[in-house]
């Protein structure tokens, strides 16, 4: 109740209460006119009593003019006072001046502080009041006199004095004034919140009929406020009709109120809906109150529209309003807006308790929508729930392991102190599933982690843990640590490990490769044999072939020349020269020259491009001179010399050339080859052979001032320096190199580096060496190099090496390296392309190391460059859409989506597309979903992956809208139709899923529906 409602009801009051009659004094005159003046005295002392003020004050006025009677003055003023005519004040203050002792002024200061209380001048009448001794009063005007002093301290916020004068009423004998005194010393309790007090006091009051409908109320509401809800209830309705009109839809509410507090949402909907006709929801509190009566029913869509009318939702009901809201979002299916409304009630810091809650809901959807553990992250620090960060780890560590992000699931999992045993075998499965997809990339070495991290967690025996344990060893081997991986295999194989599976057959195989590599021949024949003996065919042809050849490697050329006729005869191919080649060497060794020649002859069939070519070709030509056939060996090394690319062998085929021309006495010719091979192969590493030819030559023909005047023309007369020697070397492994020989080149290379590895020439041949590498198919290896050149090596190769470092480190998943050499190489890049290639690196990089903020500058920098193409600044807008998104920044995520839709032809407008829909969904909106499903079917995108993803929300949709039968046939229409891209994806197995899952639900509807019937 208001405080002017207050002042109306208790002046109501005050009208009905009578004035009390001044008691008269005989005034006392001297003279002859003393009896006339005193029964003119009288008289008007009479008609003063009678309430005849006007009358009395006229005689009243001639007595005092006349005999200068203090007395009879004294009573016109109180006839002015009491007729309100003239300036009361003004003769009050005059009369008070001249007659401060007078026995009338207590009266006329009480009655004129009495005119200006009726005319709500409160502070006027206070101020007399205050002049005025209630001994100097009538008795019977004391509680008159003690409550409207009161009420005047009341009126001007004087309430802990106004209380005192209230209560000292109480205590006085019962009087008119007793009741309103109560109800106003309940009203301030009231108003102070001090509802215990106020209980009592309008307890009291209520029994006067002036204050019983009030008092009523007002108890009904003290009640409500202390709790005491189940009284409220019990006597509320009863009182309904005893308390004012306008105050009944007020204790309505709080009868809906108090069912609602006891947990009765039905009674507190039927009293809530009894003010649906006699008051309307005008404030925020209306509207939290109806708000939470449906959230209470589950009228979820209610509660929203009531909750979302509340202007401001910051304050403590507001972040209970949130609260509910995100709950009821969630009933209705928009995850989205359940998504803002916990955020928002998390932010508020009035109940602790429900901020918790609300930044735990909020931090999920903000996961599930967006992919955003960042709030998580949040959450934890915040709040250190060790239980709850279990559980939210391993929440996040199996959403992860749905979306084959095994990174993040690794990362979960880790933050957990304890795992339980399902935790545990997920943990396991995506260290192994993480190392697979790095395994797949070529990157080995970063698997390795991974791998122990999963046999560590298994069975010793389990198929998982030995699976895990053999990638180890093939990471050992593929990172030339043989020994490590030896040790490894032979564990597996001594428990039959993996039996009957691809791996555990190629265990032997495996083992004796590792021997191969390390040089133990005796070793590895043993465990290739292994291998072959045991049947399997996938790599029978390469353990046959590397059987052979470490028969030949321990010198066993018999068998190896048998080893090499049993490839030949089971996999003959003109074209794959090295086992007929090899055969060839080992019959040349055991002196079978024409076997040799016959095997070798197959190469003139062969492609010049094929491996070994040259080998092969050039060694026919060495067989067929050794069998004394120059005409057919000049053919041989002639034809060599017109296919071959390799200019080792060019120059090689020259000096065997010369040979022969010098053996049929054609010194001229013989010098023209050697005189070529000097001049126009220098780097070949066969100069030097072909200059001592030349001396040779001059020398038999006794001219040896003609090999001086060459050797000088030629700049060839001083003798070698050390460098020149590095450089020789340097160059015969550079043209190997460039011949296109890798494998060939690796070993040059490398034994280059190893004899000069502080030479000029070092980081060249680091650089082929990485080059050599990558296009043997060793990834990491090169990497590795390519990163050595990049930070020591200097010029053009520098900056190649910057290039091939990024762009492998990212093909091998190593974002972080891949950023930062993107990063050095676009501020040292001298080449513009370059430069453009390493801001775009960047962009991607930031963005798969999940550095969001960074790819959203770098996506801008690329769109505001204005040299890339199309399909780039098409990337670079889906990389700034996705980083919005996992930073939960949906709006600008959405925004730049919807332009991206626009082209579903791409891969990315048809991922955009696929957002979309399944934004609608995470909204509720399923009729939106259906449609913009069958418009991105319409559009004939060929992004078959986006368009079965679509599809699979658009079956989610039928099932929460309840039409299983089109959901289990949207669902059955992929799984029968959809073709995974190469290297597999996820579609199948989610279809399945689902699939299971509705089967389940159909299962329950039926057992439902019977159970009904």
């Amino acid at each position: 109740m208001t405080r002017s409602g207050f002042v109306a009801l208790c002046l109501a009051v005050f009208i009905s209460l009578p004035y009390v009659r001044m008691d008269a004094h005989e005034a006392r005159y001297a003279g002859a006119a003393a009896e006339t003046a005193k029964e003119d005295f009288r008289h008007a002392v009479m008609l003063f009593d009678r309430g005849m003020y006007d009358r009395a004050m006229v005689i009243f006025d001639a007595l005092a003019e006349k005999n200068d009677d203090y007395q009879a003055e004294g009573y016109s003023v109180l006839c002015q006072i009491l007729l309100q005519t003239g300036d009361c004040g003004h003769r009050v203050r005059e009369y008070a001046g001249r007659y401060p002792y007078s026995w009338l002024l207590p009266q006329i200061r009480y009655r004129y502080a009495l005119d200006l209380f009726d005319k709500d001048d409160y502070e006027g009448a206070a101020a007399e009041f205050a002049m005025i001794s209630r001994a100097r009063l009538h008795r019977d005007q004391a509680d008159e006199f003690l409550f409207k002093r009161a009420y005047c301290d009341f009126s001007l916020g004087d309430y802990d004095r106004a209380y005192l004068r209230f209560k000292d009423i109480d205590g006085r004998p019962l009087s008119d004034y007793t009741a309103p005194a109560r109800y106003a010393a309940g009203y301030i309790c009231y108003s102070r919140k001090n509802f215990g007090e106020a209980l009592e006091w309008f307890s009291k009051s209520v029994t006067d009929s002036r204050f019983s409908a009030m008092s009523s109320y007002y108890l009904m509401e003290c009640r409500f406020m202390l709790g005491d809800h189940r009284a409220v209830c019990d006597m509320g309705p009863e009182m309904l009709d005893k308390v004012p009109q306008e105050r009944r839809p007020h204790l309505v509410r709080m009868i809906s109120e108090s069912w609602l507090v006891l947990g009765d949402a039905e009674k507190a909907r039927y009293w809530f809906d009894q003010n649906k006709e006699t008051s309307e929801l005008r404030t925020r509190n209306d509207y939290f109150y109806a708000g939470s009566v449906l959230y209470a029913v589950d009228d979820y869509q209610g509660a929203i529209d009531k909750y979302s009318m509340m202007t401001d939702r910051t304050d403590s009901i507001g972040q209970i309003a949130n609260y509910q809201m995100g709950y009821c979002y969630i009933q209705t299916k928009n995850k989205v807006a359940a998504m803002d409304a916990f955020r928002d009630a998390a932010m508020a810091d009035y109940s602790a308790a429900i901020a918790e809650d609300a930044y735990f809901n909020y931090a999920k959807l903000a996961f599930d929508l967006n992919s955003d553990t960042s709030i998580f992250n949040d959450y934890l620090r915040k709040y250190g729930d060790v239980d709850r960060g279990d559980r939210i780890n391993n929440y996040i560590a199996v959403a992860a392991l749905y979306g084959r992000d095994y990174e993040t699931a690794i990362d979960a999992y880790g933050k957990i102190d304890e795992m339980d045993s399902k935790m545990t075998v997920n943990y396991m499965k995506a260290n192994y599933l993480r190392a697979s997809q790095l395994i797949a990339d070529g990157s080995y070495r970063d698997a390795v982690p991974y791998l122990k991290a999963a046999a560590y967690y298994s069975d010793k025996m389990s198929m998982f843990n030995q699976l895990s344990r053999y990638w180890i060893a093939e990471s050992y081997y593929r990172n030339d640590q043989y020994d490590k991986a030896i040790e490894l295999y032979t564990e597996l194989y001594n428990i039959s490990a993996l039996y009957k599976m691809p791996e555990g057959n190629l265990i032997p195989f495996n083992i004796a490769y590792c021997y191969f590599m390390e040089g133990d021949y005796s070793s590895a024949s043993r465990w290739f044999r292994e291998y072959l003996d045991a049947g399997d065919a996938e790599y029978a042809k390469e353990a046959a072939l590397r059987y052979a050849d470490c028969l030949f490697m321990l010198s066993d050329y018999a068998g190896a020349a048998g080893a090499y006729d049993a490839v030949i005869e089971k996999y003959f191919d003109v074209n794959d020269i090295y086992p007929y080649y090899r055969a060839a060497v080992s019959y040349g060794l055991e002196g079978d020259n024409a076997r040799k020649i016959s095997l070798l002859e197959n190469t003139g069939k062969a492609s010049p491009s094929a491996d070994f070519y040259s080998e092969a070709l050039f060694e026919l030509g060495r067989s067929y001179v050794a069998a004394e056939d120059a005409a057919k060996a000049s053919a041989v090394f002639n034809r060599l010399i017109g296919t071959t690319s390799d200019s080792t062998y060019m120059a090689r085929s020259m000096i065997e050339l010369g040979m022969l021309s010098r053996n049929a006495e054609d010194t001229d010719k013989a010098l023209e080859y050697f005189k070529k091979v000097v001049e126009e192969f220098p780097r070949s590493g066969y100069a030097d052979d072909a200059l001592l030819a030349v001396e040779s030559v001059y020398q038999s023909m006794n001219e040896p001032e003609k090999y001086l005047a060459y050797i000088d023309r030629i700049g060839k007369s001083s003798v070698k320096t050390e460098v020149e020697k590095e450089i020789m070397i340097f160059n015969a492994a550079e043209q190997i190199y460039l011949s296109g020989n890798y494998q060939r080149a690796l070993a040059s290379l490398q034994s280059y580096m190893d004899k000069y590895p502080m030479g000029s020439r070092y980081s060249q041949a680091e650089f082929y060496l990485a080059e050599s590498y990558r296009q043997t198919g060793q990834p990491e290896k090169a990497c590795g190099h390519y990163g050595n050149v990049a930070k020591d090596g200097d010029g053009s190769f520098k900056e190649i090496a910057m290039l091939e470092f990024s762009r492998l480190s990212y093909d091998l998943q190593r974002y972080e390296d891949a950023l930062s050499g993107y990063t050095s190489l676009r501020k040292s890049a001298l080449l513009d392309d370059n430069r453009h290639e390493a801001l775009a690196g960047m962009m991607r990089s930031a963005f798969r190391a999940r550095k969001f903020t960074d790819a959203l500058e770098l996506a801008s920098e690329v769109k505001a460059d204005g040299s890339y193409g199309a399909d780039t600044v098409r990337e670079a807008d889906w990389i700034s859409a996705k980083s919005y998104l996992a930073t939960s920044r949906r709006e600008e995520a959405f925004r730049i989506f919807g332009e991206l839709a626009r082209d579903p032809m791409s891969a990315e407008g048809a991922e955009a597309a696929w957002m979309i829909i399944q934004d609608c969904y995470d909204r509720g909106e399923f009729s939106d979903v259906e449609n913009k499903v069958y418009s991105f079917s319409d559009s004939g995108t060929g992004q078959t992956y986006w368009l079965a993803k679509a599809f699979i929300v658009l079956g989610d949709a039928f099932v929460e809208r309840g039409d299983y039968s089109q959901a289990m046939a949207t669902f059955q229409s992929i799984s029968d139709g959809y073709s995974p891209l190469p290297g597999g994806d996820d579609i199948l197995d989610n279809v399945k899923m689902r699939i299971y899952r509705l089967e389940e639900l159909i299962k329950l509807k039926e057992a439902a529906d019977s159970a009904a019937v």
